[in-house]
């Protein structure tokens, strides 16, 4: 089978030609149709994840396809059933499984950073980790729903916990921020989006946000608090792989607020004590997403309140993943899909 590989940290991905894996006992094989290229693909290419790591491996977490063969034991499942497929499986009674939270166990094996992913043409996935729509949903589409839409939506209803007549700020109107727009709206919240480009401010007065802040036209911050009260919102969703960004979002936290940071960066950021117990501000770190979480996202596109033709507007083969992953790099739209 064809796959794109990462040898190492900070090289490009290769091409290269690798056996098709046959699924293990409650395994199956996954025909992958489309992967979403993330910001997690781009800080494994970085090194992000440090010496966890084996290489070579296979990025790709972001995934949806059709069942190819089946493992010895799977009876819930038939070929060409159509699947998305979640990135994360954990060992038998492992406690934070129990309570509802794989994502956050010390011993998740991650597809497309500890196992190989889904920069390829098939992919073994354990059936817990499969997720069947009730409905057709195209590839590309069902792909970005895993990640790109289940991670905001994590974020918000299952950390923040947003309520509807809440004010929600989202920082960065990128691939995770702009669905946050969306969904914090279809949550019944008053979304205010803070973002640098035009185009992306225009994106996110479309996706269903209230008011807009241009991030680079003077103090975000004190923009936010005026459009507050003074005092700041109640949820903050940090959606900026940057430090600096994580400050501000701190900072413009209002009274008993909610600071969830979903935005990746290795870089430290400053934060006073008092600024935090004064407010009661709660910080708190959002990782990834459960499997409730794309079955709600899957949900809530079939039934028309998502809409992410913004996410699955730049479609590439798999033999242009780098070209993918400058992609995201530079900015060029929100999501590069790649497709079998």
């Amino acid at each position: 089978m064809r796959a794109a590989e990462l040898a190492w940290p900070g090289e490009p991905l290769r091409l290269v030609d690798r056996a098709v894996p046959d699924p293990g006992p409650g395994e199956v094989r996954v025909r992958v149709q489309a992967c979403g290229v993330c910001g997690s693909d781009v800080f494994l290419q970085k090194g992000g994840f440090g010496d966890k790591v084996t290489w070579p491996v296979i990025p790709g977490h972001e995934a949806a396809g059709t069942i190819d063969a089946l493992g010895e034991g799977v009876s819930d499942y038939a070929t060409g059933d159509q699947v998305a497929l979640y990135y994360i499986t954990v060992p038998p009674g492992d406690p934070w499984a129990a309570r509802g939270r794989p994502n956050i166990s010390p011993f998740v094996t991650r597809m497309g950073v500890d196992v190989d992913g889904a920069f390829a043409e098939f992919v073994v996935r354990p059936v817990a980790a499969l997720i069947r729509p009730p409905a057709h949903v195209p590839p590309e589409v069902l792909a970005v729903l895993t990640d790109a839409v289940a991670t905001p939506l994590h974020g918000l209803k299952r950390v923040a916990r947003l309520q509807a007549g809440e004010t929600l700020v989202v920082l960065g109107v990128g691939g995770l921020g702009s669905n946050a727009v969306q969904l914090g709206r279809a949550m019944g919240a008053r979304v205010i989006a803070v973002t640098r480009s035009e185009a992306k401010l225009a994106l996110a007065r479309r996706l269903g946000a209230d008011e807009t802040v241009a991030a680079d036209d003077g103090d975000p911050v004190a923009a936010v608090k005026a459009l507050t009260g003074g005092h700041g919102p109640d949820v903050v969703i940090q959606c900026v792989g940057s430090a600096a960004v994580d400050e501000q979002a701190i900072a413009m936290g209002g009274p008993g607020g909610r600071v969830v940071l979903i935005g990746s960066s290795l870089d430290p950021f400053r934060a006073r004590a008092v600024d935090i117990f004064w407010r009661e501000l709660s910080v708190m770190g959002s990782r990834g997403f459960v499997p409730d979480d794309i079955r709600d996202a899957i949900d809530l596109y079939l039934d028309g309140t998502l809409r992410v033709d913004h996410l699955v507007d730049n479609v590439r083969p798999l033999a242009e993943a780098n070209e993918a992953l400058e992609d995201l790099k530079a900015g060029r739209g929100f999501r590069t899909v790649l497709t079998t």
